[in-house]
This record gives structure tokens, sequence and C-alpha cells, in this order.
């Protein structure tokens, strides 16, 4: 195990695809936490981590992103993320301490586009966010990353918007030159913009729990434990869009013929969401108007919502029930189960939540527990 190569690397689930610890880089500790896919591989691994370890990648996710593809084991990786950190924090002792000029243009690029706009500055000057407004009136933040030998070097530049959005002219060195860009790219996004916030305002939202600009794919509660996962045309957002229906079948199935029987009904001059009650032919609930009884969130197995982030997305069959699973809870409980029968690569046996009693519940959650970490050391 990594865990035992790499001491200050604890595991923090219980399958073995989230990582959390710190690494020490010239006597400093920086923490981070790892989130694998069910694969366990490293390839499309996120990696997030205190607020100095994101100042210090930023601007190096192509190296990070390489050396997540290249690496065969969680050791291998940190070794290699510690040398780069290193290698970071070594160009940035060498590289020579500002002069005046480069703190009198800092000012004056902050005069010249207005301090309003300033979100947050860090001590050494060096990285900086700025809040900008669309014609809308939406807030958005632009990350600014400045090289000591500004203006000489240009900015490196980040911010959330959908995926299709265009390259910021490089080399970029001034702050104008930034605002300019991205008040452009704003209005491009206005219309998918204004559909997701429809569906933000008048759904009951599960997924993204806090949506960023750049999501442009919502999970939307139907109650009954039954939910939609709806995702829009980036360049045409009004068109009907991506969907999937999530929920026991004998709750979903009348939505899937009304989708079926409306689907030639939708009308571009409605919104998203209005054209999806009108082809569901339902009103979607909201928190305002409903409870957390109408949809039950969390696993009915480890009693948590976001497991590795993934939702509940298996869910009982019977109708006095409706229970939701995460899938991977699901498999683990049914294989502990001695009635449980399998044909082929499906599973068929009770609901953990409806066929059994609290106390029979907690003795086979036991047994489940005892499987996984028999499994997890076996690796």
């Amino acid at each position: 195990m990594a865990t035992q190569i790499f001491p200050l690397l604890i595991l923090a689930d219980v399958d073995g695809l989230s990582y959390k610890g710190f690494i020490t880089v010239k006597g400093q500790e920086l923490h981070f936490e790892i989130q694998l896919e069910s694969s366990k591989s490293l390839t499309n691994a996120k990696l997030h981590g205190s607020p100095e370890l994101k100042r210090l990648l930023f601007g190096h996710e192509k190296a990070l992103k390489q050396r997540l593809e290249q690496c065969s084991s969680l050791t291998e990786f940190f070794v290699d993320l510690k040398d780069l950190l290193e290698s970071i924090m070594t160009k940035e002792k060498r590289e020579r301490i500002p002069d005046e000029s480069y703190y009198s243009k800092l000012l004056t690029e902050l005069d010249g586009i207005g301090w309003d706009k300033l979100e947050s500055l860090d001590p050494l000057l060096k990285f900086l966010t700025l809040t900008l407004n669309d014609s809308s009136g939406r807030k958005h933040k632009i990350s600014i990353s400045l090289p000591f030998s500004y203006p000489q070097k240009p900015l490196t530049v980040q911010a959330d918007l959908p995926s299709f959005t265009s390259n910021i002219p490089n080399p970029t060195t001034s702050f104008n030159e930034v605002i300019s860009f991205y008040l452009k790219e704003f209005e491009k996004f206005q219309e998918i913009w204004s559909m997701l916030d429809d569906i933000d305002a008048n759904t009951w939202v599960l997924e993204p729990d806090k949506p960023r600009r750049g999501d442009i794919s919502r999970r939307i509660a139907l109650g009954n434990h039954c939910s939609l996962y709806v995702k829009l045309d980036e360049l045409n957002p009004k068109r009907i869009c991506d969907y999937t229906l999530f929920g026991a079948e004998n709750f979903i199935a009348p939505l899937k013929v009304n989708l079926s029987k409306n689907f030639n009904n939708w009308n571009l001059s409605f919104t998203v969401r209005q054209n999806l009650e009108k082809i569901l032919e339902i009103n979607f609930p909201s928190p305002k108007t409903s409870s957390a009884s109408d949809f039950n969130v969390a696993c009915g197995i480890c009693y948590s919502y976001r497991l590795d982030d993934v939702i509940p997305d298996q869910t009982c069959s019977n109708t006095k029930c409706g229970q939701p699973y995460h899938q991977v809870c699901l498999y683990e409980w049914l294989r502990a189960i001695p009635s449980t029968t399998q044909i082929f690569n499906r599973l068929r046996g009770d609901c953990p939540y409806y066929n059994y009693t609290y106390n029979k519940r907690q003795l086979i959650l036991k047994k489940w527990i005892n499987m996984t970490i028999k499994k997890f050391i076996r690796e």
C-alpha cells in the first residue's frame, strides 16, 4: 500500500479512492487531498490542496497532468510532486526581487481598471483575483498570476467559463487586455447562463452542489427519490438538451412515456426548464415548497450523499420504499447477503432499507464493512 511507503498519506474512504495528507517541502507543510477514479488510475485524478499549494501549482497544470499520466503509483506521483514543488520554490527564491518599477506598474494597472474590481491580492503581490460584472450583472472571478519581471514577461490568466471559450491572446501584458477580452467572452454565454439561472432558481438542483459558471449540466430532483440529469448544448442552449432519468423504474416509466410522446413539442421560445416541465407533464419541486422527505438524498447504506464525488444513482423499485443507494455500496451489500442471487453480472436481492429491521441492517452493515476492509488490506 502507498500509505505504508508514504507515511504522511492516509486513506479517506473505504474504497481506496480518496487520500488525504501533506507534503513537507523546504520545511513547509502543504496539505492536500487526491481523489482517484473507480479504476484507481492516476490519469484523471483530482488533486485539491491548501491555498499555498494552489498558488504554487498555478500555471503548472500541464506539468502536473503529465506526472499523473506517467506515474504508476501514488508513491511515485508524490515523489514527483515533491520534486516539482521544490523546483517551483527554488525558482521563486532565485527570481530577482522586483524593483520599484514592478510595484509602480502594478499600482498603475489597478488604478487604471479601478480598485473596486480587485477581489484579493496575496501578500507577495504575485497573485490576484479580479471580479467583473457582465451585461446581465453576473459576477465573474478572473485569476491573474504576475511574474516579478512583469511587465517584461506576460501574465498567466484563468477564468471559469464553459469549455468552448476562446484562448486569451498571448502574450497578455496588461490588466486592461484581460478585462476587455473576458467582457467580450462573457457575452457569448448570456443565453446559456440565463437558461441555467432559471433552472437554479426554480428547481431543486442536487448536483453540482455549488454550480460554477463553467458547469453546463444539472441534476434536478423530481420527487419520489427520482431525478433528472440535463446537459445543455453549449452552442445552442435553447435546443433540446441531453437528459437521463434516475430512479425506480415504476416512477420514471411514465416520465419516459411522456418524453417519447411530447419529444417533438420542444419550443425554442420557452426556457429549457419550461420545455422540460411541459414535455414531462410535471412541475419541478423546489426546496422552498418541498422537504427532505420528498427526496431522500442520503444513501441507505453508508448514510452519506456524496461518496468520492458520486451521488446515489440506484433506487429500490418498491413503491413503498424508493430508498436511494450508491451503486458501489449496494453492490458490496448484496455480496454480503447469502440470499442474493447472481445472473451473469447482475445481482438480485432484498432491499437493505425496506426488507430489514434496524438491528439486522446493522449486523449486515458490519459484515459489509469487514468485507471492504479485508478487500482493502489484500490490495
